[in-house]
């Protein structure tokens, strides 16, 4: 059976923060790579598949604010986050101070997570296995014997992690990630 992509902000039964023609578009405007021309192959169901999977995958994130309606279907439109690239410049004191007075509407859906999800859309298609779930893909070599352990340096995807480019896009957006250390009081 087809996936339908219902992307309307706020709906109770969106399913993803892109159409198949905004993520195509999107993609048009990125970088040439075989990732990029990959997405463009096959049909339009494999497509709204990666859509749809990589936006489940991103709402499972912990976002600033809260959700806009209790009957949205998704993380996202949110209410009480800044945008972060807004900025008032205010001089005080002889030097300027850089203060965030924008938010995101109750309807609105940040650039950032449609970008994330694409990114995220673009690399499921692209790699047959998704997104691994066996805990090992950290490392270039294991061995049960004398235990020898190669991490690998070059930021591989382990297990339910997301690749490094969607997380730079939710970096001012996410309440907690791989840079941030939640820290409870006892």
């Amino acid at each position: 059976m087809a996936v339908t992509i219902t992307a309307t902000a706020g709906s109770a039964s969106a399913n993803s923060y892109l159409t198949l023609a905004a993520a195509d578009a999107l993609v048009e405007g990125m970088v040439e790579s075989s990732d990029v021309s990959k997405w463009t192959t096959g049909n339009d169901d494999t497509r709204n598949r990666a859509l749809v999977t990589a936006a489940q995958r991103l709402d499972r994130e912990r976002f600033l604010g809260a959700r806009a309606t209790d009957t949205q279907a998704m993380q996202w439109p949110r209410t009480g986050v800044r945008k972060p690239d807004t900025y008032v410049n205010t001089y005080a004191s002889g030097f300027p101070f850089r203060i965030s007075d924008d938010y995101f509407t109750d309807t609105e859906i940040p650039d950032q997570i449609q970008r994330a999800q694409l990114e995220l859309a673009v690399y499921l298609k692209n790699n047959v296995d998704g997104i691994s779930l066996s805990g090992l893909e950290d490392f270039k070599s294991v061995s049960v014997g004398s235990l020898s352990v190669t991490p690998d340096k070059f930021g591989a995807v382990g297990a339910d992690r997301i690749p490094p480019m969607v997380e730079r896009y939710l970096t001012s957006l996410r309440i907690s990630g791989p840079g941030n250390i939640a820290i409870k009081r006892s």
